[in-house]
């Protein structure tokens, strides 16, 4: 299903990739390979890597990519009901974020034929960035104006991918219905009796960045996720993200969640370099 048949927007107004990486054999001597290092370090020339960068990016280093390495936290990953091993058992992330497609394709290709080369495997999640649909002035001021933004990996050094579909039953609802699930739900004595979508991760506002991509081809298709979400938090807030993942997933108080399907929960520690990147446990 296209964006404008669901009344949602149809703006893209920036790209992600999430190159989920598992290695080969390690190298003889053990730690970096260091001509994998070298190559990997060419890919990102031009691109800023993201982990020390506090705040969103300028413009111009949007236009150019951007890129941030992350090793996984396999004790922290957990399977969902969607089964994707490329994914739960990989050993790391690099995560790519620009204005356009074509330059973090590029990195991509590149990737593929390093790691392949070296007897790994490299697994994409594709995404758009869009203009947020279900969202009011008054929803913003509530769930974006006091967000945590983009910050350092020394100060949020932990991150999660959590790829999700929607079932055919909510992409058939009317556009209204669908809203709905974001807001809190009350009965005729106006007591809430349901917390909706905002306030079950309302938690998470203060202390976890968080970022949404959507399904490039559209909704509901085959062989895909409808969203990808991204969050970054310090290692001290890893129990609240936790605590908003289970609300999320407490269909009495969320009932939106009955309409979720969702892959791996991928858990990783943001590392500096291509170094830390490529250094073996």
């Amino acid at each position: 299903m296209q964006p404008a048949d669901l009344n949602l927007t149809t703006t893209i107004v920036g790209h992600q990739l999430f190159l989920f990486v598992t290695f080969g054999l390690s190298p003889d001597t053990g730690g970096a390979d260091g001509e994998m290092t070298e190559a990997l370090k060419l890919l990102g020339h031009g691109m800023e890597n993201i982990h020390d960068v506090d705040g969103p990016p300028t413009e111009e280093v949007f236009k150019n990519g951007r890129y941030q390495f992350l090793r996984a936290e396999t004790a922290l990953t957990s399977d969902q009901q969607i089964e994707h091993p490329a994914v739960s058992r990989s050993d790391g992330l690099i995560r790519l974020e620009c204005a356009s497609l074509e330059p973090i394709r590029d990195y991509e290709a590149g990737l593929r034929t390093l790691i392949e080369s070296h007897g790994g495997s490299v697994e994409t999640l594709a995404g758009v960035q869009r203009p947020r649909s279900y969202t009011s002035y008054a929803m913003t001021q509530f769930a974006y104006a006091h967000a945590m933004p983009p910050g350092p990996g020394d100060k949020h050094q932990l991150a999660a991918v959590t790829p999700m579909n929607k079932t055919d039953a909510w992409w058939q609802m009317d556009f209204l219905h669908r809203e709905s699930f974001f807001l809190p739900r009350y009965d005729e004595n106006e007591n809430m009796v349901v917390k909706g979508h905002s306030l079950a991760s309302a938690a998470g506002v203060p202390g976890i960045s968080r970022r949404l991509v959507h399904a490039p081809e559209g909704y509901g298709l085959p062989e895909n996720y409808d969203f990808v979400g991204y969050f970054e938090f310090a290692e001290s807030d890893a129990p609240v993200f936790r605590e908003v993942m289970a609300a999320l997933r407490d269909t009495k108080q969320n009932p939106e969640w009955k309409y979720v399907l969702e892959g791996p929960e991928w858990w990783g520690r943001r590392v500096k370099d291509a170094e830390g990147f490529l250094l073996r446990n």
